[in-house]
């Protein structure tokens, strides 16, 4: 079996070029920020991962106040990575960072990886006024959208759903289409807000969940008529940092995606 492209690859992604990535949008952000890094870490990149809004803090990783970088990067020294962020104790999640401070971390690392949104892991949303959180220093902006969302009511896959709704104008038990998926991560008031003229990135999660592709090779075809790199796949349990098989055999769960 030929080796499958890596998410950088399908992404179109050129890290030397771009080192400052947020990720937006639905249910899979942390995930595909942790695949990311994994591929980074093989790749020998220096990665700090953090949020400008609350991300789940997962005690197994390397983990650091952001305000401490002789820490940061000790942590960077030992495993390549280092979750950079301060923790909010009440919610047990970390929390957003001033652009000051993003901008200090960008210094002690060759990538930095953003959080820049919320969605309560539903697989589809439309930002509200306020959302989502893109750091003035991002230079490529990274959406995703669970695929688990077609065919289901408005009311039961998105976050936002009043706002969700209103956009589609649709109501709330409408199931979500292909259309809909097309609309949404295309659109200045969807997924594309705040991007401005940042590069841009879909990412259609979960298409293990359909009985075939076409629904996703659907949504690239018409991503692509609004000139919109995409892909899909599905992102599983990210492999340990350290474990360089597993980081390839994680990279093979990816081979029935497709990139434009």
């Amino acid at each position: 079996m030929a080796q499958a492209e890596s998410f950088l690859e399908l992404l179109k992604i050129d890290t030397d070029r771009y080192n400052v990535i947020a990720v937006v949008g639905g249910g899979g952000k942390t995930s595909l920020i942790y695949r990311l890094n994994d591929e980074l870490l093989a790749m020998g990149k220096k990665v700090i991962i953090t949020t400008t809004t609350h991300m789940a803090y997962e005690a197994r990783r390397p983990f650091t106040s952001c305000r401490d970088m002789e820490e940061t990067d000790r942590l960077i020294r030992q495993y390549g990575y280092v979750v950079a962020a301060e923790r909010e104790e009440s919610t047990g999640k970390i929390k957003a960072l001033s652009p000051e401070i993003l901008m200090t971390l960008r210094d002690h690392c060759d990538v930095l990886l953003i959080e820049a949104d919320g969605a309560r892991q539903m697989p589809l949303k439309v930002p509200e006024s306020w959302e989502p959180a893109i750091p003035s220093i991002a230079e490529l902006v990274i959406s995703v959208v669970g695929l688990d969302c077609l065919g289901k009511p408005i009311s039961e896959t998105t976050h936002r759903v009043e706002r969700t709704a209103e956009f589609l104008k649709k109501g709330l038990d409408a199931p979500v289409t292909t259309e809909d998926v097309i609309k949404i991560a295309s659109s200045i008031c969807g997924l594309f807000k705040n991007v401005e003229d940042r590069v841009y990135r879909v990412y259609l999660n979960k298409s293990d969940v359909l009985s075939q592709n076409e629904p996703a090779e659907e949504i690239l075809r018409g991503l692509e008529e609004q000139h919109t790199v995409a892909a899909y796949g599905s992102l599983k349990e990210t492999c340990a940092p350290d474990s360089v098989s597993a980081i390839e055999e994680n990279a093979a769960e990816v081979r029935e995606a497709r990139s434009i």
